[in-house]
């Protein structure tokens, strides 16, 4: 007991000593308010001046009425002391706060004196730590100390100064925006680190979609989340487009994801996505996005996860940045989708094919997407007949087989999704679902003579569009003009790059990627083409390696969006080609024909259209029947001549 009484005296002394020396700094020298205030804190064990609160400096009184001081005045002096060491160890401790507002000469004294008191109050000693709750708390501190209708003037002071805090920070930060980190609190756009995205949200008079409640009870995975795609919203959209595009439609979706319990955005049901939609129809700051938000976030969070999300329910192709010999940017594949297969199972023997498919195969991704969306109709049948991919049997196949012939389609469309299907059929067998593929595909596929389709284009069409030609944009005539010319797929022609055309020794010529045969093709074009072109791409100061016929962005041109304007600008004036609208496959089937008519071989043609067999390119040329059917008239013409004259010759000879 003598050890702990002799350690409790040496703490005190120590206490004691540090509570002197504080007094000691402070401006108060006289040593009678010293002494009785030294005696009157040791009395109630404090000895530290930042602990003496206003409740204690009112019972100072009573005791220095006992100790026999009578006079108010003097006793008033002897409460004041205590504050003012308070006060002054206080202001020490915040001078990096008082700094910090004083070199701001935005707000007058007035308000950064009360943002002051506030913030010391708090024991908050720098701006950098303000935030919404701050924010929040000192609106309600001034609810209860300055009359209604300076509120938000003095609000606005905080704002202020937060605002140039803000911007101070910034100006010390190499180019470039900051960050917000992430933090299980609730964040105000406001006051975001970026200055600018800071100012451009304190003019924002709506506040829905700028406050951020990342400390709600909810799925920590669903907040990452959410705070990933709201990041990567402020760091690469507009403003305009933030607010009216991402944020108040990106809140709400937050907001509906929490209340029913929603814990991963990648891994959302369509059932789900659906009830979303009919509840954001009716909100008024939302209704007019809702349809983007899901697939915004969805998309976001799969470009932006370290590793590919491959259990995601949808994948979106940029993350696999393909080289050009996969990808046609004129006819774009965004991404894939696995929502339609409502059996979860079924749904991961899709992306598992899908994946294979991407990852290993060298098969481009516009046709990944085409033979996934034949093996998706059929797992759709295998969903309506309650049916597991992995444990069909070759009867149940066979009522799918049975549903594809009653279809309308051509021999050749039903050819393919018969051998699609048996494709799919081959992954699981060597994944080792099935021993042995449960069908035979030379059952249902269909043999027989593929007639030949007639698609020249009329002449009496190319005609109308001629004498109408002047009326279409600079950049769609001339597109046209390469087709009707040149018999290229839309495709190639949107693709065509500046440095795709050259003269070489009189002649011109162009250099294009064929993206269906993966090879690139080099013919000669007429001169007139090539003048109007060199024209034109000097005009729009097109770049050595930029797309001669651009979209608005820059990119190639879409190969749909420039069959539909024609579709509609062939409707406007009345221009039709034969039994449909335009087709700008058919100007091939022109160009095969017209150059058969005109002498050149099938082997020439062959090359021009860029071909890899023969048999293709005798299917484009529409007069090759009449050219046989003339030779056979012919022919039989000239045995029936030699004939007779053989006649004759023998009837001379007595024979």
């Amino acid at each position: 007991m003598a050890m702990a009484a002799v350690g409790c005296i040496q703490e005190e002394k120590k206490n004691l000593q540090y509570l002197e020396r504080q007094i000691g700094e402070c401006p108060v020298k006289e040593k009678p308010f010293i002494k009785r205030g030294v005696e009157y804190l040791c009395l109630k064990n404090v000895y530290d001046v930042l602990e003496i609160e206003d409740n204690l400096v009112d019972s100072y009184r009573s005791w220095l009425k006992e100790q026999g001081i009578q006079d108010k005045k003097l006793i008033g002096t002897y409460q004041k002391t205590l504050r003012d060491w308070r006060e002054f160890h206080k202001e020490k401790e915040f001078v990096k706060l008082k700094e910090e507002l004083e070199v701001c000469d935005l707000v007058e004294p007035t308000l950064k004196n009360k943002v002051y008191s506030f913030l010391m109050e708090k024991g908050i000693h720098s701006m950098e730590e303000v935030d919404w709750d701050v924010r929040t708390s000192y609106e309600q501190y001034l609810k209860k100390t300055i009359n209604r209708e300076n509120q938000s003037w003095y609000l606005k002071g905080l704002d202020k100064l937060k605002l140039f805090d803000i911007k101070k920070r910034s100006d010390g930060i190499r180019a470039g925006r900051i960050r917000l980190k992430y933090e299980e609190k609730r964040i105000y756009l406001g006051y975001h680190p970026d200055y600018n995205l800071a100012k451009e949200f304190y003019y924002c008079r709506n506040t829905k979609g700028l406050i951020w409640d990342f400390s709600i009870h909810t799925s920590p995975n669903l907040k990452y989340q959410v705070f990933t795609v709201l990041n990567y919203a402020l760091e690469s959209s507009s403003g305009r487009e933030l607010r009216r595009g991402y944020l108040a439609p990106l809140h709400y979706f937050y907001m509906y994801c929490i209340d029913k319990g929603i814990s991963d955005l990648t891994q959302l049901e369509q059932n789900q996505i659906d009830e979303y939609i009919c509840k954001a129809k009716s909100e008024p700051l939302v209704k007019n996005r809702y349809h983007q938000i899901v697939d915004k976030v969805q998309r976001i969070l799969f470009i932006e996860a370290k590793d590919i999300n491959w259990e995601a329910n949808v994948w979106y192709l940029e993350r696999f940045q393909f080289d050009a010999t996969r990808y046609d940017p004129t006819r774009p594949v965004k991404r894939i989708s696995f929502l339609d297969i409502a059996d979860k199972g079924n749904r991961e023997y899709l992306k598992k094919y899908v994946k294979y498919q991407l990852g290993v195969t060298g098969a481009s991704v516009q046709n990944i997407w085409a033979r996934t969306y034949i093996t998706k109709a059929f797992l759709r049948f295998l969903d309506q007949e309650k049916l597991a991919v992995d444990k069909l049997t070759a009867a149940e196949i066979d009522l799918y087989m049975r549903k594809l012939q009653e279809e309308d389609v051509e021999m050749i469309t039903f050819n393919d999704k018969v051998a699609e299907i048996h494709c799919f059929f081959r992954f699981l067998t060597a994944r080792g679902y099935y021993s042995k593929v449960p069908f035979y595909p030379e059952y249902y596929i269909k043999r027989a003579t593929v007639p030949h389709h007639y698609r020249s284009v009329p002449q009496n069409t190319v005609t109308e569009i001629f004498k109408n030609l002047k009326e279409l944009p600079e950049d769609m005539r001339l597109m046209y003009l390469h087709l009707w010319c040149l018999g290229l797929r839309i495709n190639e022609v949107c693709s065509i790059k500046r440095e795709g055309y050259y003269l070489k020794e009189g002649v011109a010529w162009l250099r294009i990627y064929q993206h269906k045969m993966k090879m690139e093709k080099v013919i000669p074009i007429p001169m007139l083409l090539y003048r109007s072109m060199m024209v034109y791409i000097e005009r729009k100061k097109i770049g050595l390696d930029s797309y001669v016929f651009q979209n608005s962005k820059g990119g190639p041109y879409l190969s749909t969006h420039y069959w539909h304007e024609m579709v509609d600008w062939c409707n406007e004036w009345g221009i039709r080609c034969g039994d449909h609208v335009f087709q700008t496959h058919d100007y091939r089937h022109s160009v095969a024909t017209a150059l058969y008519e005109h002498g050149a071989s099938i082997q020439a043609i062959r090359e021009f259209l860029g071909h890899k067999h023969e048999n293709m390119t005798r299917r484009y040329i529409d007069c090759i029947q009449r050219h046989v059917d003339r030779s056979s008239e012919q022919y039989y013409k000239e045995q029936k001549s030699l004939a007779s004259e053989w006649k004759e010759g023998s009837g001379n000879d007595g024979n």
